[in-house]
């Protein structure tokens, strides 16, 4: 059987009044929840009768999340679930240095006290999911730092590429668990930190530093 059905995988049934707007999301948040194997085929047919909607918003989600980088497409196969490899993660990480040193460059003195605050607020939250085990919180509250950040750059194309480049690799880093086997709580605070630290002018490390420390490069 081309989708396999799993214990875990279990989606709930969306209304109709709000299909458009939340199937999408709820196949993204089961997704980032790590409910499917890498590499696992996705029956447009199967996950419409587990949400209990129509066929074609289930396709109109696959293929939006096909473009974020989420699933592959193929018109011989269809949908199915990265196979994020660690060579991903490593051509993930030559492209993100270099774009993400450029928004913390541009980003600096563009961020206001407030923003620091929420970027603050959101470094907390990172480490409370982590300690608490909570890696999809976890993930989420990490791809909201690294996006107010990325916001403030002005730069949308910046802030595009980023997004494509960075989104699979927040899901898939958490879903099935790739994370560095060194991390901690604390090293993910001090990581964050260094971010904050740079863009409100306190830290004498450059932009790129920041990121290699980051990124355990």
């Amino acid at each position: 059987m081309i989708f396999e059905r799993l214990t875990m995988t279990v989606l709930p049934h969306v209304k109709p009044i709000s299909i458009r707007q939340t199937v999408g999301e709820t196949i993204r948040r089961a997704l980032l929840e790590g409910r499917f194997r890498p590499g696992q085929a996705l029956s447009e047919v199967a996950l419409a009768s587990e949400m209990n909607v129509s066929r074609g918003p289930v396709r109109e989600a696959l293929l939006v999340l096909a473009q974020e980088g989420l699933v592959s497409h193929s018109q011989n196969y269809g949908f199915s679930v990265l196979d994020f490899s660690e060579h991903d993660r490593l051509e993930v990480q030559q492209v993100r240095l270099p774009l993400e040193t450029l928004a913390l460059e541009l980003g600096k003195g563009n961020l206001t006290g407030t923003d620091l605050a929420e970027l603050q607020a959101k470094s907390n939250r990172i480490v409370k999911a982590y300690q608490e085990l909570n890696y999809l919180e976890c993930t989420q509250a990490d791809l909201d730092f690294h996006s107010l950040v990325w916001d403030r750059t002005g730069n949308k194309r910046l802030y595009t590429a980023l997004r494509n480049i960075a989104v699979p690799y927040f899901a898939y880093g958490s879903a099935f668990r790739m994370s560095r086997p060194d991390l901690t709580a604390e090293l993910l605070r001090s990581q964050h930190e260094s971010f904050i630290s740079y863009l409100s002018g306190a830290s004498e490390a450059t932009a790129d530093q920041c990121v290699r420390y980051h990124l355990g490069l």
